[in-house]
């Protein structure tokens, strides 16, 4: 839980809520996802997707496996390096254990990804406004070359560029709320004047400054050869779950269609890993480019598994590996964060980030 502290004073944890209730508040969007699913199958008839897992060809679930690992790898090396460039010293090591193990959270909390942003702040004493900018840059610019690359896909549906143009225009509206100074001082005292964000302010303005001094990079720009690896790997392995399911009629480009809508989908949700949503439009496109609805069904759950079970199993040992470290114990700096600096470039600011409270993690 990230808390603000004063100039001398030490950083305080303590719940929000009462316990059962936050245990409640988290698990419920879980098991709405979960119930989500159960519907889907009722729907689809489970009888008929039992007899699609049992033709599935079990040979491409270990290199589809093995081709998550590698998604995960490579967003360990991005994050890396982005997380050298807002002066998080750590070895590629433990960042890409911290990857993983933010991974096993992201599958039961909503926003999950940002579980990663808190733990690099832990371990490096960064501050999380910083590590959240390094999260936000990698899964904007994924996501975007996700809808790039299912492009020639969606000209085959109907409205399918006007989708993919929404999609397209939402990521730039975001980045430009996070780095168009007018419009993020709109933004800014908006989130100062409701209660219960106002304390975060102080993240949100390093969050701004960082994610306009990394897009200014370009080794940052570079690094999103990486993501598109992660594009190609993500893309690979869903094409041989489909090769498995005996499911041939789909190109290179129609699997790429339906990665986008699961990631997107999964996304817009804000259900803890997508669950729920993300197979909804895997099924939903599959049926569209006309398979099977219990082999559409059987596909979705097995793309869900294939993409669980790698970071879970690997996180809950990373994070193991990480305790065992004490990785994961608090750091401090004495040195100021280079944000304080770069917000003197942005007009009518240049003292704001100084009279704000520092904020930790720990």
């Amino acid at each position: 839980m990230v808390h603000a502290t004063g100039t001398h004073g030490k950083a305080t944890a303590g719940p929000l809520l009462p316990g059962a209730t936050r245990v409640m508040s988290r698990l419920l969007p879980l098991v709405a996802g979960l119930c989500g699913i159960a519907g889907l199958l009722v729907f689809v008839n489970p009888r008929s997707v039992a007899t699609a897992f049992g033709r599935f060809d079990a040979w491409t679930l270990l290199p589809a496996l093995l081709l998550v690992l590698v998604f995960y790898l490579l967003q360990g090396l991005r994050w890396h390096l982005l997380l050298r460039n807002v002066g998080a010293r750590g070895r590629i090591t433990d960042n890409q254990l911290i990857n993983l193990a933010g991974q096993a959270l992201t599958a039961v909390l909503p926003l999950g990804d940002l579980t990663r942003a808190v733990l690099a702040t832990r371990s490096s004493g960064v501050e999380f406004g910083a590590t959240a900018a390094t999260v936000t840059i990698q899964e904007l610019t994924f996501t975007l070359l996700v809808v790039a690359a299912a492009a020639p896909g969606l000209a085959h549906l109907p409205n399918g560029v006007v989708w993919m143009l929404a999609v397209t225009v939402g990521i730039i509206a975001i980045v430009a709320l996070l780095t168009v100074p007018r419009l993020f001082d709109v933004a800014r005292r908006s989130a100062a004047a409701t209660p219960g964000v106002r304390r975060f302010i102080r993240d949100i303005e390093v969050l701004h400054v960082e994610v306009r001094r990394l897009l200014g990079r370009r080794d940052v720009l570079a690094g999103a050869v990486l993501d598109l690896g992660r594009v190609f790997c993500a893309n690979a392995a869903l094409l041989l779950i489909l090769r498995g399911l005996h499911i041939e009629s789909l190109a290179w480009w129609d699997v790429a269609l339906v990665l986008a809508a699961s990631f997107v989908g999964g996304a817009l949700s804000l259900l803890p890993g997508g669950i729920g949503a993300n197979e909804a439009s895997v099924v939903g496109i599959l049926v569209m480019l006309g398979v099977n609805p219990a082999a559409a069904a059987a596909a979705a759950i097995l793309q869900r598994v294939s993409l669980t079970l790698v970071p879970t199993v690997g996180g809950s040992l990373a994070y193991l590996v990480l305790r065992r470290r004490r990785t994961l114990t608090c750091h401090t700096t004495t040195e100021p964060h280079r944000s304080r600096d770069a917000f003197r470039t942005v007009p009518g600011a240049s003292s704001t980030l100084e009279k704000l409270p520092a904020v930790s993690a720990c």
